[in-house]
């Protein structure tokens, strides 16, 4: 996970330095919806000025929710007692925005990759998941300098373990597979 995290910076890195040369539009988003509940996510945006239309996304997160929000999350391991953290993951997005001003509806695609730590008792194992969502969203900039936005959307989780199932003392953790899926981000450009 070490050799995903350094892929995760350097092309993080790669990204800015790209955008810095052609004059791009950066920005940065958070999820506060899930920061309440114990996540911690960045992501760096990349608006490029010959690619009207598009953003591209890189992100890091880390994660340890409630229970009641593990099982919401991922109801096909709700009353098996095992705690799931991500422990890191991250991954990229494309969006396509309607207008070449990047505001307004999108549609795109998120692939993201999670590093998740399970618990249950004294047993402890460690998983790879690949989730892939297809979403629509709306980018709304409330201030006419267009730096701070709102980014609601909504798509279709797919999550499937890249590895095989783990069992931890006679449970087996399985994957979300198919569940809609939604939040609300907030983003500043610079």
């Amino acid at each position: 996970m070490k050799r995903y995290f350094l892929l995760v910076l350097l092309a993080s890195l790669v990204i800015q330095a790209n955008a810095q040369n052609d004059k791009s539009w950066l920005a940065i988003e958070t999820d506060p919806m899930t920061t309440v509940f114990g996540a911690k996510t960045i992501s760096l945006l990349v608006e490029p000025e010959g690619l009207k239309h598009w953003s591209i996304f890189t992100n890091l997160v880390s994660a340890d929710f409630p229970q009641w929000m593990d099982d919401l999350l991922n109801p096909k391991n709700k009353d098996k007692g095992i705690d799931s953290k991500i422990k890191i993951g991250g991954g990229f997005a494309l969006d396509y925005f309607f207008k070449p001003e990047r505001e307004g509806y999108y549609v795109g695609l998120i692939n993201l990759f999670f590093n998740n730590e399970l618990e249950k008792g004294v047993a402890r194992e460690t998983v790879l998941s690949h989730n892939i969502i297809p979403r629509v969203g709306y980018r709304w900039c409330p201030f006419k300098g267009r730096n701070f936005y709102l980014n609601p959307f909504l798509g279709i989780r797919y999550e499937y373990l890249i590895e095989e199932a783990v069992s931890l003392q006679g449970e087996t953790f399985k994957a979300a597979g198919i569940q809609p899926f939604g939040t609300v981000h907030i983003g500043y450009h610079f």
